[in-house]
């Protein structure tokens, strides 16, 4: 055996990321142009991202359809050669929304974007919404859903996002299965015609986009396409319930679940970074507080999670679990009792430090390879934050004190301001 496998390698302390931000240009017809290069791998992957997700909706789930019908057919071509077409070139294309943006997506391998980006720059621009997929995908989104509606862990989130941000709220699911019987092809397809659009259209092109990729892509998307849509400036009011417990039985269910927590700050706010070091502690990785007391201890649950979850326009402190059904009540009040601990206990160096290298450790993770470096600066580009936010959430996890953290809990933590859901079994 050689000696040098009986010596340690070093460990070096993160310090900064050395993030090299992406080139950047504005194409004729409007598109931002995001480009990353990178990788050893001949390999390309295109994200577009419309400002199209449900905030932008006038009506529920017509953001969500749009986004499922783009790939189903073009004026010159029907859903199945589009499919066989991508098939042939071992692409993978996904069309999926969400609640600020909606995302088209392409990975290929370089040699066959020759073929595939005019067939993306087709559907992306000419989706033609035959009537007969959209039947079939409203048909099997409501069959999902109503699926759906006798899991506990989804009933307990989307009742936790209706009573804390009001039904008709952007950020609010559907109440019910049978809301897609009230989604049409007509209010779909106008979604898209005003949502997806050159100007509407930020693109982050990663992987091995080198010159002759770059030109590709401005020859397919460079010029002005769609029709422009006055943008929505209007704020939905939150409306969140008066009440905030809440308990919805589902007798099949075999054990319950939980979801607890409240709004937060967004990104943009200066308590933001040190949130999500005190998220963590609280609940946001194996070795968290929430784990220790309610799996490892107790055994209440196999697994119990906090988080932030950032919106654009809004974010979410918010713990989820399912917990044994008679000790949901023990469940609750031992969460409540972690965060009670946070609010009046300094978090002892000795639990810190750990942390702390976990917390620089899976930030690495983030910028492995061109793809993950994409993502990452997208979040940040869409949410209207500079790559310096980056060094701040080290500078946060670093340095942010036992005191500090016992104040942002004393401020954030508070079980009074909790909103809590159960559902399963009484």
């Amino acid at each position: 055996m050689s000696a040098f496998r009986k010596i340690a390698p070093p460990v070096h302390s993160v310090e900064k990321i050395d993030f090299i931000e992406p080139e950047h240009q504005l194409l004729p017809g409007g598109t931002s142009f995001f480009t990353l290069y990178g990788g050893t791998q001949e390999v390309v992957k295109l994200d577009f991202s419309f400002k199209a997700g449900t905030w932008f909706e006038t009506s529920k789930l017509e953001s969500m359809m749009a986004a499922s019908m783009i790939s189903e057919g073009t004026s010159g071509k029907t859903a199945r050669q589009i499919a066989d077409r991508i098939d042939f070139y071992g692409a993978q294309l996904n069309s999926f929304p969400y609640y600020d943006n909606n995302y088209v997506s392409l990975l290929s391998l370089k040699k066959h974007l020759p073929h595939l980006l005019p067939l993306l720059a087709e559907i992306i621009q000419d989706a033609s919404f035959p009537e007969h997929e959209f039947e079939i995908i409203r048909q099997k989104r409501k069959q999902r859903a109503i699926v759906d509606a006798e899991k506990v862990g989804l009933v307990a989130q989307r009742t936790f996002l209706r009573s804390l941000m009001g039904e008709g709220h952007p950020y609010a699911p559907i109440s019910s299965p049978d809301a897609y019987e009230n989604v049409t092809i007509e209010g779909s397809k106008s979604h898209y015609i005003r949502h997806y659009y050159a100007a509407n259209a930020t693109l982050f092109a990663s992987g091995d986009v080198d010159a002759g990729v770059q030109k590709m892509i401005i020859d397919n998307f460079g010029s002005g396409w769609g029709t422009p849509f006055p943008y929505k400036n209007d704020q939905p009011q939150v409306q969140s319930s008066a009440e905030k417990t809440f308990f919805i039985e589902r007798e099949s269910a075999n054990q319950n679940a939980l979801t607890i927590g409240k709004r937060v700050p967004i990104q943009h706010h200066p308590d933001s970074a040190g949130l999500k070091l005190v998220t963590t502690i609280l609940g946001g990785y194996f070795g968290s507080r929430l784990m220790s007391n309610l799996r490892e201890e107790k055994g209440l649950t196999y697994g119990i999670h906090a988080s932030v979850v950032s919106f654009v326009r809004d974010a979410i402190f918010m713990i989820h679990a399912e917990v044994t059904a008679e000790k949901t009540e023990e469940a609750i009040k031992e969460i409540f009792h972690e965060m009670e601990r946070l609010r009046e206990e300094l978090v002892p160096e000795s639990e810190l430090e750990p942390l702390r290298s976990f917390l620089l450790g899976r930030m690495l993770e983030d910028f492995d390879g061109p793809f993950a470096r994409s993502q990452s600066f997208s979040s940040l580009y869409e949410a209207g934050l500079s790559v310096g936010y980056f060094d701040l959430i080290i500078h946060a996890i670093k340095t942010t004190t036992p005191e500090q953290i016992r104040e942002l809990a004393r401020t954030y933590l508070d079980p009074g301001t909790m909103y809590t859901v159960a559902a399963g079994k009484k």
